[in-house]
């Protein structure tokens, strides 16, 4: 090895590798990364869950709206109704809310929402009618 004048062996040695404190520092970044890359991910799959699960509670929420759409609309029974549903292994209690408007037209409220209160909600408002 070439040791100028003047200069110690010791600072001749720490020029040519790292110390140990950029070492650790190095570590730390590197480590609060893959920290942030982690927790990111975790963000982005339970997203992705409650996304399937607003998609099928929307399906489901369309579904009796259909079956109710399908009746005549003086057969239909004002007042409010409920039941459960399973989606994904969660459950949700699904609530339908008929006022009648007119004699000719009634209000459907429709609110889907977890039994837990861990997930989700859905809620809708369509209007059934009939004809003239």
């Amino acid at each position: 090895m070439k040791v100028d004048r003047g200069v110690s062996r010791r600072a001749a040695l720490a020029r040519e590798g790292f110390t140990l404190i950029e070492v650790i520092g190095a570590f730390v970044i590197f480590s609060v990364g893959v920290l942030m890359v982690v927790r990111l991910s975790t963000a982005t799959g339970t997203q992705m869950r409650y996304a399937g699960i607003r998609s099928e509670l929307a399906v489901r929420a369309a579904e009796r709206l259909d079956s109710l759409d399908a009746q005549p609309s003086a057969s239909l029974t004002m007042g409010a109704d409920a039941d459960t549903l399973t989606i994904m292994g969660l459950a949700y209690e699904r609530s339908v809310t008929l006022t009648r408007v007119t004699p000719l037209l009634a209000r459907v409220e429709i609110e889907i929402t977890p039994v837990g209160g861990d997930g989700p909600t859905f809620r809708t408002t369509s209007y059934v009618a009939e004809a003239w």
